[in-house]
C-alpha cells in the first residue's frame, strides 16, 4: 500500500486495468478489479533452478530463506506474465502505440518536451560551430549536388 501511495503522490503514470461496464463481460470486469487490486505487482528475478521433487524449481536465495519465482504465495511474476502475454496484450499494444509512442513522435516532430514542458535546443548557431579538439564529420553537412552535374574526383 506504501508503494501505491508513493506512485499516486508522485505522479507516476501506470497502466490502470480498465474499468468498462459497457464493452467488457463479467469475466473481464472481475478480473480486472483483481489485478486493480493487485497493483503494483511484486516479482521476483531468477538467480538458479533447483530440483525440488524431482522438478526444476526458479529460486532466489536470500539469507533468511528461498523465494520461489513461480509461486504465487511468493510472487506476482506468473500473474504479470499471463497479463503482458494474454489476457491485456491488445491494452497495452494500444496504450504503448497510441499513448506512449505517439507522444513521443509529437514531441520529437516539434522540438519540445511535452512531459516537462521545456524546449529543446535549436541554436543552430551553437550546434554548427566547430569544437576545438573534436574530430570527426562536419557539423554542417555539404551541399547537395544535383544529378545533372556529376562531380569529377
Amino acid at each position: 500500500q506504501r508503494v501505491m501511495n508513493d506512485i499516486i503522490a508522485n505522479g507516476i503514470p501506470i497502466f490502470n486495468f480498465p474499468n468498462s461496464d459497457e464493452e467488457d463481460d463479467e469475466e473481464s470486469i472481475e478480473e480486472n478489479a483483481e489485478l486493480r487490486a493487485m497493483l503494483p505487482f511484486a516479482v521476483v528475478g531468477c538467480e538458479e533452478v533447483i530440483n525440488e521433487e524431482g522438478r526444476p524449481v526458479r529460486v532466489r536465495n536470500y539469507p533468511w530463506g528461498v523465494v520461489q519465482v513461480d509461486n504465487d504465495e511468493h510472487s506476482d511474476f506468473d500473474r504479470l506474465r499471463y497479463v503482458l502475454l494474454n489476457s491485456h496484450i491488445a491494452d497495452l499494444r494500444d496504450r504503448t502505440q497510441n499513448g506512449l509512442y505517439e507522444l513521443y513522435r509529437t514531441e520529437k516532430l516539434s522540438g519540445t518536451n511535452i512531459v516537462s514542458g521545456t524546449a529543446a535546443a535549436t541554436n543552430s548557431a551553437a550546434a554548427s560551430a566547430p569544437t576545438a579538439g573534436v574530430s570527426g564529420p562536419p557539423a554542417v553537412p555539404p551541399p547537395m549536388v544535383p544529378q545533372s552535374h556529376p562531380v569529377v574526383a
